[in-house]
Order: structure tokens, then sequence, then C-alpha cells
């Protein structure tokens, strides 16, 4: 039987649909204006919440429950760069903050425990 997908391009699927969806439940408008830091750390907690029911393919599989509703004080702007959020989520129970990059329109591109996102300027 012939395979549709390879692996790769199933985890690409995977993860395209794990941040299509984070955006498409970023905000509330459905334009390209920049978001403020406050809405992009609610869009990063949003993204935490998912990758504990999904693993989006990013290196660290599905997050343990008590990733969900993390409180807002736990959430920080990391970084703010010329099109892009950094948002830190800290996770005390786990020791271990989430990093969510993202445009300045609430698209998220990748999350990691580092910080370190490769080629960002």
């Amino acid at each position: 039987m012939k395979q549709l997908f390879n692996l790769k391009q199933l985890a690409a699927l995977i993860i395209s649909s794990v941040l299509f969806s984070a955006t498409a439940f970023g905000h509330g408008s459905h334009s390209h204006d920049p978001i403020s830091a406050e809405e992009a750390q609610v869009v990063a907690t949003k993204i935490a919440n998912q990758f504990t029911s999904n693993d989006a393919g990013l290196g660290f599989g599905k997050l343990p429950l008590n990733w969900l509703d993390l409180p807002a004080e736990q959430s920080s702007m990391h970084k703010k760069g010329k099109g892009y959020y950094i948002v830190k989520l800290d996770n005390n129970d786990e020791n271990k903050s989430l990093f969510v990059l993202m445009s300045i329109t609430g698209e998220v591109y990748d999350a990691n425990f580092s910080g370190e996102f490769k080629d960002l300027k």
C-alpha cells in the first residue's frame, strides 16, 4: 500500500495545523494589525494549553497538564524585536520556562525551552 505522507511530511503537517489553529485562536480580530504585549502573552498561554493535548513536533512532545491555565503573572515579555515577540511562560511546578516566538500580529512560529531561535535577528 502506498503511503500518502512520509514521516517528515506528516510532522510538518501536524506542526502547521497546530500553529495555524494557534493563530486562529490567538486573538479576536482577524486583521493583521499588531497585538499588544499583553495580548501576545494571552496567545502564548493558549499555545501552552494546546501543547498539553497535542505534540506539535517541536522536540518536547506534549506538555504535562500542569501547563494548563498558568496564572497571568507567570507570563512575561522576554524579548520584543523587529516584527516579533518572544513570550516567556514560567511553570513553577516544572521549574521550566517555555518560550513562544510569534509575529507582532500573533502568528505563532515556534516554541522551546531555551529561548534561543535559530536565524532570529
